[in-house]
């Protein structure tokens, strides 16, 4: 059992980190709807209809989780979620070149694929080199809690991509592609928080902070690309 001041820091540090989530992300959230349930289309005005979907809650439970974690145990976690995190963003932005029609959407799924691909590149070589484990076996030695949230949120993105692989070529695939990757990033800074601060390894600790600036830059294009469609 863990000593009683740890425990208080842990949980300290968990709200501290959904403080600075919510600081990160802008402090509002898009409505929640529930899965598979779409965005009522009315005559309402069209910014209204343009909004992003919503972060996952999962994405805050887990960063909760993360919080918790020290060490090798909060590496091994993190590196789990976020290379599945990163192949997802890389299938949606594929997505987005074979079907979206907007340069400067276009340019932030190519520039999605290649940061991205670059630190799955890194992860999968740390975690074999760190501790002798493949991403799945890292997903396997996650903690019981950990393994729940990571099994939702894998969930909800194979949701997210089918929802988006519905969609047809054109201006539309490019709105849905920002509406959803959105989130999808807001979810990934949220996974990035714990590691930048406290991974043992200085550099999970740079690269957390490159993926927290990317990331955030991106939905911030996103953000303003999205309100000029209204």
């Amino acid at each position: 059992m863990l000593p009683t001041l740890t425990r208080g820091r842990r949980i300290a540090a968990a709200a501290s980190s959904l403080t600075l989530a919510a600081t990160l992300l802008g402090g509002a959230t898009a409505p929640v709807f529930a899965h598979g349930e779409a965005t009522p289309v009315s005559s309402h005005s069209q910014a209204e209809m343009l909004q992003p979907d919503p972060t996952s809650p999962t994405a805050y439970e887990f960063g909760e989780t993360l919080a918790t974690l020290e060490g090798e145990e909060l590496e091994i976690t993190f590196l789990a979620e976020i290379i599945p995190h990163h192949r997802a963003a890389i299938e949606m932005s594929q997505l987005e070149l074979e079907r979206g029609v907007s340069p400067d959407i276009r340019t932030h799924a190519e520039n999605i694929i290649a940061n991205q691909q670059h630190q799955i590149d890194q992860f999968t070589r740390w975690l074999e080199e760190w501790y002798g484990l493949t991403p799945e076996e890292a997903m396997a030695q996650a903690p019981a809690e950990a393994q729940e949230e990571m099994k939702i949120l894998e969930e909800e993105t194979q949701m997210m991509i089918e929802e988006l692989s519905a969609v047809e070529a054109g201006e539309d695939f490019d709105v849905a592609f920002v509406q959803k990757m959105i989130p999808h990033h807001q979810s990934g800074i949220i996974e990035f928080l714990e590691p930048q601060s406290r991974a043992v390894h200085p550099q999970l600790r740079v690269a957390a902070t490159a993926g927290i600036t990317t990331q955030q830059a991106q939905v911030a294009d996103f953000r303003t690309w999205l309100a000029g469609r209204g």
